[in-house]
């Protein structure tokens, strides 16, 4: 087998929540199904192990026919750095992008076009992802969307209409992730009778936001913050199964977000900012989109689904169908395809 030294932060007992560090290990553990593969976890002992980055490549050239890297665009450049310092050839380097940003801090020079352009080949997330960069001269460029172990639930199906409908926000509790607007807009249409229920799942960023989320948690009846949720069990999806509408308020680009899978998964619609990739990744038969970082098109779309439930119906049914779209078994199906030609 082909020995690969593959650069990622993986999952610890007490870093395993955020969407990086779970796509890195799903990466991981598929990846080491087809090559031999080493591994330097920049989870852990974070300068040791970037000093093995650059003594690996200095002196594994032989020894590693192949790096991987999974990893931001700002740590990929460093890493990428420290192996042009070691001399390890970049003809030699498989990039797999994890979110959007390689192609704006090109375009607004914090990356230099030049450490990633020599790569043998970089994996994008989505078909924009890969334009943005061949606008920018690359040619190497691989799609292959995020992915999830499915986990098989029965589908839950619901009655409507309600008098309430329970929303779920999955995702980090800061600003640009829009959970405020969110709960400001639930607080005018919740204003007469409450319509809406929302439970928040998700890391604060820091003091601030766990204040402020346990704050506004306390003081509306129908805002509950529930802390992390760790998504991957048959009891977590049925769980996310009960409610009626996922919502992803963010105000990031975003690149593929692994929380709109868990809710395929789960059988739920997703209400979705139009974060710049929504309308690759969504469709009207699944979900429904606004218009990013406005508050009355947030508000309008929730006052319609609330006054047209009958719709939920069928976006629960298409959004459960395109589970098995985004599984590991797919990625390992481009991962041999991927052994095969590209790992020549």
């Amino acid at each position: 087998m082909k020995k690969i030294l593959y650069i990622s932060c993986l999952n610890t007992s007490k870093e395993k929540f955020d969407g990086e560090r779970i796509k890195c290990t799903l990466i991981y553990e598929s990846l080491r199904k087809f090559v031999d593969l080493s591994v330097i976890n920049l989870s852990k002992h974070k300068i040791i192990n970037t000093l093995a980055i650059f003594f690996k490549g200095l002196f594994g050239r032989r020894k590693y026919k192949y790096v991987v890297i999974s990893k931001d665009a700002h740590g990929a450049n460093i890493i990428q750095k420290i192996l042009r310092l070691s001399r390890y050839p970049s003809n030699r380097i498989i990039y797999f992008e994890i979110g959007p940003f390689l192609y704006d801090r090109i375009l607004n020079g914090s990356i230099k076009k030049e450490t990633f352009i020599k790569d043998r080949l970089i994996v994008v997330e989505t078909n924009s992802m890969k334009q943005e960069l061949e606008s920018l001269g690359f040619e190497r460029i691989s799609v292959f969307p995020n992915f999830k172990p499915i986990c098989r639930i029965d589908f839950n199906e619901q009655v409507y209409p309600k008098d309430v409908l329970h929303l779920v926000y999955l995702s980090r509790v800061e600003e640009p992730k829009g959970i405020y607007d969110l709960i400001d807009t639930l607080v005018l249409l919740n204003k007469d009778n409450v319509r809406f229920v929302l439970d928040v799942y998700g890391r604060p960023q820091n003091k601030d936001d766990d204040g402020k989320i346990t704050e506004l948690s306390n003081k509306y009846k129908f805002i509950n913050f529930l802390g992390m949720m760790e998504v991957g069990s048959k009891e977590s999806y049925e769980k996310l199964s009960t409610y009626d509408l996922h919502v992803f308020p963010t105000k990031y680009r975003e690149g593929f977000p692994g929380s709109i899978i868990d809710f395929f998964i789960a059988g739920v619609p997703t209400l979705s900012a139009s974060f710049a990739r929504a309308h690759e990744i969504l469709t009207e038969k699944d979900s429904i989109i606004y218009k990013q970082s406005d508050n009355d098109d947030l508000f309008n779309k929730l006052n319609y689904i609330y006054n047209n439930q009958s719709i939920l119906k069928e976006l629960r049914l298409n959004s459960f169908a395109r589970r098995d779209m985004y599984s590991v078994e797919a990625f390992e199906e481009y991962l041999d395809k991927f052994n095969r030609t590209i790992l020549t």
